[in-house]
């Protein structure tokens, strides 16, 4: 795999190694591994490490190659593969699955990550993460490099991602925008709320069915990155996400119990982002998959957002 990076303006007069670390996001051992094999070059000729750069020269950086270690796992049945390349493996999470090792899932639990790393036969670089009760996409990348550069997107809002939700009640308006500040409730509490004194969180929202439970299921997209943001957003707005015991109203309570749901009803189902490497726009998405004990289809209520 090649990266090629065109020296802008405003990185002119930056070193070949400050552009490699700071610009590029490539590790430390990488940019190290990189230079000392002739990995790298400016305008197809060596360069020095500390030579400054000059705009439109054109980098390129030969990235070690990914490789699995261990081809016959990829017949592992656990994973399920929504889209692979050289350089990033999507894939679908399924509901109670740890994303990660973490204080709930000590080194050695069954993660998505472990499975994942199984799957390679190598390691695994997560994105981003899901909620353990939460299902749908997310992405792992095969080098450092490539997950240091998505992760930048994230913060740039270029990463972008969607979910799909059922929610007691039919949101009125049908869609919108919730801009409204997260704090934890208390310094060292899980939980989230809505506060003044919190972070600024963004959220848009799109009704798409009704039924008359009442319930709605809706497309909902983080502009910000917030801990349970979604899940606290719909429950500020007075639609709780069906399932959700942490954020449930006494209604939507009543609600989850009949449907007897275990777990919050949310489902990442599409992720938009710049590929790392070839600059392309690439889209992933998956049919989201809930645990009502009903079909949808068969009594929801269209409702129409043209009215």
């Amino acid at each position: 795999m090649v990266l090629k990076h065109i020296v802008t303006p405003e990185e002119s007069g930056m070193t070949l190694h400050q552009l490699l670390r700071d610009v590029l996001c490539l590790s430390a051992r990488e940019t190290r591994e990189a230079k000392a094999q002739s990995r790298v070059t400016v305008d197809d000729r060596p360069f020095f490490a500390n030579q400054p750069l000059r705009a439109g020269m054109v980098v390129r950086v030969e990235l070690a190659e990914f490789e699995r270690r261990h081809p016959l796992a990829q017949g592992d049945a656990s994973v399920r593969v929504l889209w692979e390349d050289d350089a990033l493996l999507a894939v679908y999470k399924e509901a109670l699955l740890q994303c990660h090792p973490s204080p709930s899932a000590p080194a050695g639990s069954d993660t998505l990550e472990a499975r994942v790393q199984r799957y390679l036969g190598a390691p695994a670089h997560p994105v981003h993460r899901l909620d353990a009760e939460t299902t749908g996409i997310v992405l792992f990348a095969k080098l450092p490099f490539v997950q240091a550069r998505l992760q930048q997107q994230m913060q740039t809002g270029a990463f972008k991602k969607t979910y799909q939700a059922w929610v007691y009640g039919v949101p009125d308006p049908p869609q919108g925008v919730v801009d409204a500040p997260i704090a934890p409730l208390t310094p060292d509490s899980f939980t989230r709320v809505v506060r003044e004194d919190g972070q600024r969180a963004v959220s848009r929202y799109r009704t798409l069915q009704t039924v008359p439970i009442p319930a709605a299921l809706v497309e909902l997209s983080p502009i910000t990155g917030r801990t349970h943001q979604l899940r606290v957003h719909m429950a500020h707005i007075g639609h709780p996400l069906l399932g959700d015991t942490r954020y449930a109203s006494p209604a939507s309570a009543a609600c989850s119990k009949l449907l007897s749901l275990h777990y919050h009803q949310l489902c990442a189902v599409s992720l938009r982002f710049t590929h790392p490497l070839s600059g392309e726009a690439v889209c992933v998405s998956c049919e989201p998959q809930f645990s009502l004990g009903f079909t949808p289809s068969s009594i929801c209520l269209s409702l129409d957002l043209s009215r």
